[in-house]
């Protein structure tokens, strides 16, 4: 991991301040420091930082060169759930665009979708048959595939929005429609939580605090559950309808929430 610049000059002025030919020439004492010798625009200080600078540039890149290499070595290590990933996208025929590989032992469970980035839809009928035809000729001798190809899970939200009038105008609705694009925007798969979603939300101009007053969840068919702290759609993604918002708009006042 690249050291910071700081750290690079400290060990660069240290030996430095440590020979005694330098604190010969500069009239130097065993007790005196750079930063006490000589000051940041100083010639010596703007050298030492300049390498320092070139040096941290250089660390960052090889870290940045391990972290590929590693990647790149990831992808190619055979029938990890990464690789499998990898497989599923590359399959033309299903059009996959978006997939998550949980491995459970002797079985993978692989949440697939395709569509645009806050329109996510189920493969069809057709791409999910071809989908399991690729995959029953990649996967390992004995082990269990399940496909998950569902339609985004539901989500019912309840919130109260205190705002501030010189900036925000409840009729626009602009928390909804932030809270649609954030929620459909999520990483495929990845973890949604009630701090998250309030924190997006206060992002909103003229948003001063934002309760959350009820959050369901469903998917398929499935009845209603309250959702938890942090939860990932059984589908891989959720839809937010319009009919499942409700915000309440309240002036906000200092010291004063009712």
């Amino acid at each position: 991991m690249a050291r910071d610049i700081a750290t690079i000059k400290q060990e660069m002025t240290d030996a430095f301040m440590g020979e005694s030919a330098v604190r010969e020439r500069y009239g130097l004492t065993a007790t005196d420091t750079f930063e006490g010798k000589f000051s940041k625009v100083s010639i010596e200080g703007l050298l030492f930082y300049v390498v320092a600078f070139g040096i941290w540039v250089m660390e960052k890149l090889f870290d940045s060169h391990k972290a590929e290499v590693d990647a790149a070595l990831a992808d190619l290590t055979p029938h990890t759930p990464r690789w499998y990933r990898n497989r599923v996208l590359e399959c033309g025929v299903a059009g996959v665009r978006y997939c998550s590989v949980d491995d459970r032992g002797a079985r993978l469970k692989i949440k697939v979708a395709t569509g645009d980035p806050g329109k996510r839809e189920p493969l069809t009928t057709e791409e999910q048959a071809a989908l399991e035809r690729w995959m029953a000729d990649e996967k390992d001798a004995g082990l269990k595939i399940d496909i998950v190809n569902l339609a985004g899970d539901d989500m019912a939200v309840a919130l109260t929005v205190w705002y501030s009038p010189l900036e925000l105008t409840p009729s626009d609705k602009p928390v909804e429609t932030a809270l649609k694009e954030y929620v459909s925007n999520l990483d495929f798969d990845g973890l949604l939580s009630r701090n998250g979603l309030v924190d997006a939300l206060r992002e909103v101009g003229g948003v001063e605090m934002v309760r959350i007053d009820s959050l369901k969840t469903r998917y398929s068919d499935n009845l209603w559950r309250d959702f938890g702290e942090q939860e990932q759609a059984e589908s891989g993604y959720w839809n937010v309808a319009d009919k499942d918002i409700a915000v309440v708009y309240k002036r906000y006042e200092r010291g004063l929430l009712t």
